[in-house]
């Protein structure tokens, strides 16, 4: 069974907003809604590969840094062990 699709005749498709895209009373202004991370000063340096693990918090860390200074987020370098630490001993 189908059913005909019809628009709501009622609503208008640029109510509320701007030749820009924004709603109205929207800023493209977000500058004070985001905090700086001075990355340097916790020791991330995003030009450097790191030994983080893809998905931890150091990883992300190394990625928001990368994005911060507009660099690419991989490094050719980076860890690329996505499985769990392991004893590297081995158990007979």
């Amino acid at each position: 069974m189908s059913y005909p699709l019809e628009a709501d005749s009622d609503l208008d498709d640029d109510a509320g907003f701007h030749e820009d895209g924004f709603l109205v009373g929207e800023s493209d202004d977000f500058s004070d809604e985001y905090e700086d991370v001075d990355f340097e000063a916790m020791g991330v340096d995003p030009g450097e590969p790191t030994k983080a693990k893809p998905g931890s918090e150091e990883k992300v860390l190394m990625l928001a840094a990368r994005y911060a200074a507009g660099m690419p987020l991989w490094h050719n370098d980076d860890c690329t062990d996505h499985g769990p630490a392991r004893d590297h001993r081995i158990d007979i």
